[in-house]
């Protein structure tokens, strides 16, 4: 089955020859307090370090998903003030999640047909955490680097949190342009699901040393004080820790971001011309690199999805208000040119 689900999507090729190294080696049986599980930990801190540019002093944690990650933030900065920036329903979704945590929050919808330029109040400015999506999953818009260099530049005092799901490794990312970025790995790392991976700023390590809540075991306090031990608080998805520092290591030397954006060009391109399907966001600058949404006749989407999974072609449903009349496609570092010549011919 070739799959282009937004996540769990395909699986990167290398992977069944990574897990028998994984077994081979011993590592999954090791517990999470061992020599050899630190090791391990430090080669992912190193190969994120080496291979994706992170700069020394952010410090690589895990959870189990994107989804608790909000949890943890919102738990962890409990009565802080959270100013939520989006545009579609995931973005929406974890600010939900913070207000039911108990936290005040304020949001900034903005319209995915244009790369926003915001203006905030004078309450909006003085928030404490900043929370904006790299890539809306829903929709297939992104935040561009410009605009979280703006955020930044606003937001000088503030902690800003970013949920880089569908776009961690397969976008290019300046770390410095936000101090918590966490990502799902079963979309863009091409990996199974069920873990997390979660980058955090030497001013993100200050504030949660010293202003955040330890009231809950899962705490980015005691992941912090874990983690700079080369530790976890529970016992992690070590197979996915592996595999997750090998594939770091794969994209470094396949340098996928140009490529996927070259892809995503020409995608955009022909179904501008397509007869049935067009790309739901009109501006192609907003448009991700990774992931496409596509609009048509809630008919024609029925049966193409359908007729492709006959072919043994995955596509993704549309999302919330999309849900009924667009289908979703990944553009990811483990699909190839080959994958989506396939496609296109079905198409």
């Amino acid at each position: 089955m070739l799959n282009f689900y937004p996540g769990p999507s395909k699986l990167y090729n290398e992977i069944e020859e990574h897990i028998h190294e994984a077994l081979e080696s011993g590592i999954l049986t090791m517990n999470h307090r061992s020599k050899e599980f630190m090791m391990l930990y430090a080669q992912v801190q190193k190969t994120f370090e080496t291979h994706y540019g992170l700069p020394k002093g952010y410090l690589v944690c895990f959870s189990s998903s994107a989804t608790e990650c909000w949890e943890i933030i919102a738990d962890s900065f409990h009565g802080s003030s959270f100013l939520s920036i989006y545009n579609g329903a995931f973005g929406k979704k974890w600010a939900e999640v913070n207000e039911k945590l108990g936290n005040k929050v304020q949001s900034k919808v903005f319209d995915i047909h244009s790369e926003s330029r915001f203006s905030f109040s004078e309450e909006e400015l003085h928030s404490d955490i900043v929370c904006s999506t790299l890539v809306e999953t829903s929709n297939g818009t992104f935040v561009s680097a410009s605009v979280l260099h703006e955020l930044r530049h606003s937001f000088p005092n503030a902690l800003i949190a970013v949920d880089a799901t569908s776009g961690m490794a397969g976008i290019e990312i300046d770390w410095h342009h936000a101090d918590i970025w966490f990502a799902s790995v079963q979309k863009c790392f091409g990996l199974p699901s069920g873990m997390a991976v979660m980058i955090l700023s030497p001013k993100a390590l200050n504030k949660i040393q010293y202003k955040s809540w330890d009231k809950h075991y899962n705490s980015l306090k005691r992941i912090v004080d874990n983690g700079e031990h080369l530790q976890t608080t529970n016992t992690p998805n070590i197979l996915g820790i592996y595999l997750l520092n090998k594939r770091v290591e794969d994209l470094a030397h396949h340098k996928p971001f140009q490529k996927l954006q070259d892809r995503m060009d020409y995608l955009y391109d022909h179904f501008i011309h397509h007869p049935n399907l067009r790309p739901l966001i009109v501006e192609k600058n907003v448009q991700s690199s990774t992931l496409l949404t596509l609009k048509g006749d809630e008919e024609y989407i029925v049966r193409i999805k359908k007729e492709l999974k006959d072919h043994n072609i995955i596509v993704g449903n549309g999302y919330g208000i999309w849900k009924s009349d667009t289908i979703r496609i990944a553009n990811f570092p483990a699909h190839t040119d080959e994958d989506f010549e396939r496609l296109l011919n079905l198409l």
